[in-house]
């Protein structure tokens, strides 16, 4: 059965709720993962994160196999990007101001970066999560099937 447009974007089911928990769960965990040093950036400029970003497309995936929302999806690789960004502004740039810190945090070319960044991976993310399900679904009914 082929959803439909709202379907896909909105899910079309009653744990919407629990995907939105899981976006604001993620971008906890992400800021604390790297607060904590268990996320670590080895490099000077950084656009993406890699930890930030696997964690996020993990999520992804998982959020396309259980065929939930795609904004959600997305959502969850913003609040992955924009924690490692918080934890910059607020932990990393301690000689600035809260003004600073939080002109860095919203910082319009970084959020753009971090949108794009999401719809592309989150939607590649996705894709595969919900693919694998159908795989995983057909493989189910072949052998119901024998």
């Amino acid at each position: 059965m082929v959803p439909s447009l709202r379907g896909l974007l909105l899910g079309e089911r009653f744990e919407r709720n629990l995907d939105l928990l899981a976006a604001s769960v993620i971008f906890v965990g992400t800021f604390l993962a790297y607060a904590l040093g268990l996320f670590t950036v080895d490099g000077g400029v950084v656009f993406l994160p890699v930890d930030a970003t696997s964690v996020g497309l993990i999520v992804a995936a998982g959020i396309g196999y259980r065929r939930g929302s795609l904004l959600v999806a997305w959502g969850t690789l913003f609040a992955a990007y924009l924690a490692f960004h918080a934890e910059w502004a607020f932990l990393g740039l301690s000689s600035h101001s809260l003004t600073g810190k939080l002109a860095f945090l919203f910082d319009p070319v970084s959020l753009v970066i971090f949108t794009v960044a999401s719809v592309f991976f989150g939607t590649t993310a996705f894709a595969v999560g919900y693919l694998v399900e159908i795989g995983v679904e057909r493989i189910r009914d072949t052998r119901t099937e024998s």
